[in-house]
């Protein structure tokens, strides 16, 4: 080395010690690098066969979005505010879907872990010393280890059986009364007691259930003989004006008129209170209204937003000075109705340019987006409503039939189930009735059960 210095100087002796390294680095890549500086494989390289990679959760289920092509994200984003998703095992689920390790590695792995539980003689040394302090303190007692005290089974845990009534938004509200119960102790579960109101009601006075939901005005029609008002299931027809088709247990054909002349309210329509009052009078002996909830499903005419600000419209009286140029979509029994064509131009002087009756609410939504009918019939917890930011014309005069919530109960339902169940109906909105029929109706539908769940666990905010 140090003739190169000589002969050549500082330039010189520089490229020597390069040419030296070199060849040191020749012979550490010739052979094996040391443990320490051993490369770790890059993220996401496969590993080595054997090797447990980290758990990865499950994917949870996708919330139910607005499938039907009119609608918008509003929907879909007000679900999302709802809250998390709990898958349909509870809470315990999402834990329980995340791999594990297996093996002898992962065990071994236990034993040597800061605070493990393994074979080592320190831990045996542990669990040694644990048992002589407990057989020093037993044996200071001078007898065995006090008992806990045993009470008396709760009445709490009685069962209570919950009918889960004639539409899929009684069966949600079912589990969801079943939900809250569970929660207060008692042993309750949701029951077919059959889709019909004289199923259930037979049921709740045989003593086989003892609570059912429903809708105030269609169950007192029910009691009081008359045909209740419900959703078409029949196909779209068309034709520009229905004939009329009397409710085949009404001789008069009118479900308001009758309701009003049923409640002792002469020319006077009935509202909310006279309706529910008029329940608790005509329920069978046994049996009893609980609290009813604000939510309400009951009929409503709706305009686009563009229509409403051209005519200047927000209830119905602002409908009958522009109705006769504007044509009016329906389901199949709108023309039969005491609230349809004649309640309208009773109560409104709104007598529309055309009815146009509809089979089926997407198409009869569809029709009202398109412009082909300019107003709607519609129910107040559909989601079409909050999708495509319908205006709904308030009714002032009562001409539609008033349909609240109302639990009904047997008289012997223990009053602490009674309060659980009102405690429930004080949360329950239109728009919580909006979220189960979206749920229970989307592309994916839920169950009823699991759209209770997701009420309970996450989308009770109010």
């Amino acid at each position: 080395m140090e003739p190169a210095r000589r002969r050549h100087g500082d330039r010189g002796a520089a490229r020597a010690d390069r040419a030296a390294g070199g060849a040191r680095g020749d012979r550490l890549h010739r052979g094996a690098r040391p443990a320490a500086r051993r490369a770790q494989p890059p993220h996401g390289r496969r590993r080595a066969a054997g090797r447990p990679g980290p758990a990865l959760p499950r994917p949870a289920r996708d919330l139910p979005r607005p499938h039907h092509r009119r609608d918008a994200h509003v929907g879909a984003g007000r679900l999302l505010r709802r809250g998390p998703l709990v898958p349909p095992g509870g809470a315990g689920a999402a834990a329980a879907g995340q791999p594990r390790a297996r093996g002898p590695r992962a065990g071994r792995a236990r034993g040597r872990g800061p605070g493990g539980t393994g074979g080592g003689p320190v831990s045996r040394r542990r669990v040694a010393a644990g048992l002589l302090a407990v057989a020093a303190l037993t044996g200071c007692g001078g007898g065995a280890p006090e008992q806990p005290p045993t009470t008396a089974a709760s009445p709490a845990a009685e069962p209570v059986r919950i009918a889960a009534g004639p539409t899929g938004q009684t069966a949600v509200l079912a589990h969801v009364y079943a939900g809250r119960l569970r929660e207060a102790g008692f042993d309750a579960s949701v029951v077919d007691a059959g889709t019909e109101r004289a199923d259930y009601l037979g049921a709740l006075e045989r003593g086989e259930v003892e609570v059912a939901a429903d809708y105030s005005g269609n169950l007192y029609l029910h009691l009081r003989g008359r045909a209740p008002v419900g959703p078409a299931t029949a196909a779209p027809t068309g034709g520009a004006t229905p004939t009329p088709t009397p409710s085949p247990d009404a001789e008069d054909g009118g479900l308001a008129e009758d309701l009003s002349e049923l409640l002792g309210l002469g020319e006077e329509r009935a509202d909310d209170d006279d309706v529910l009052a008029g329940v608790q009078d005509v329920l069978p002996e046994g049996l009893r209204t609980l609290e009813p909830a604000p939510a309400e499903n009951t009929v409503a005419v709706v305009v686009t937003r563009p229509t409403a600000v051209e005519h200047e419209l927000t209830d119905l009286g602002d409908l009958g000075p522009v109705c006769d140029e504007l044509a009016l979509g329906t389901d199949l029994d709108f023309a039969g109705r005491s609230y349809g064509p004649e309640g309208l131009e009773d109560a409104y002087e709104c007598v529309p340019g055309r009815f146009v009756p509809f089979g089926d609410q997407d198409d009869l939504v569809d029709a009202l987006l398109e412009d082909r009918v300019q107003a709607a019939a519609l129910f107040t917890a559909s989601p079409a409503i909050e999708d495509n930011a319908l205006v709904v014309l308030a009714d002032p005069l009562n001409n539609f039939v008033p349909q609240r919530v109302v639990p009904v109960a047997a008289e012997d339902l223990p009053d602490a189930a009674a309060d659980v169940v009102d405690g429930v109906s004080a949360q329950i909105g239109t728009e919580d009735l909006v979220l189960m029929t979206r749920m229970t109706s989307a592309r994916d539908p839920y169950t009823p059960e699991e759209a209770a769940r997701y009420w309970l666990e996450g989308g009770d905010d109010t």
